[in-house]
């Protein structure tokens, strides 16, 4: 096992779809996993094994949002952050 931020990763021919795990913290602060593989389309059908799981990723179609600064909340200012 192990934890990548790294998307050139998230491929269909690198990764099953149990093998991609999502992580977010919840209202209690507490860390929350799931797999892509329990993720179900709008047709309540899996994802497609030849899904392009990276860019699907980015449009925000799992659940889990790629960009940092949406996760940091509005108290984040990146001009402050030098």
């Amino acid at each position: 096992m192990f934890s990548s931020h790294d998307l050139t990763t998230m491929k269909n021919d690198v990764f099953r779809r149990d093998e991609i795990w999502f992580a977010y913290e919840n209202d209690d602060h507490a860390s929350c996993i799931y797999s892509l593989y329990d993720i179900r389309d709008e047709n309540d059908k899996h994802i497609n094994n030849t899904a392009a799981y990276d860019k699907q990723y980015l449009e925000g179609r799992y659940g889990a949002d790629p960009y940092l600064q949406n996760n940091l909340g509005r108290e984040w200012d990146e001009s402050k952050a030098d």
